[in-house]
């Protein structure tokens, strides 16, 4: 199974260290990095936007994508979340045995 790497920003930092502790409890993510204090600039409804955000890093199994997204969309404020997955992310064998030990795969 193929391990890979989401990016997603949430506004503010306790909704982020929520839903990585809710990805890793479910077993969804064997690892979530949250970096407070991105700033992010991007074009919304005609308009250049500038937010400060938090970035979450998922790690996890190509087959937990879907549901995790679902778990993350469920308590997400955005109209369109971030979610960009970077699929076959490679690594040393330890590191990806232990993403897929983390997420049952």
């Amino acid at each position: 199974m193929s391990v890979c790497v989401v990016f997603c920003t949430v506004p503010e930092e306790n909704l982020a260290k929520k839903l990585a502790t809710s990805l890793v409890e479910k077993k969804l993510a064997a690892c979530v990095k949250v970096i407070p204090k991105v700033t992010t600039v991007y074009r919304w409804e005609e308009k250049v936007v500038t937010d400060s955000e938090c970035q979450l890093i998922i790690k996890t199994v190509t087959d937990n994508v879907e549901n995790a997204f679902v778990v993350v969309s469920e308590q997400h404020p955005y109209d369109v979340p971030e979610w960009l997955v970077i699929p076959d992310a490679q690594g040393s064998d330890a590191y990806i045995s232990w993403i897929r030990e983390q997420t049952n795969s």
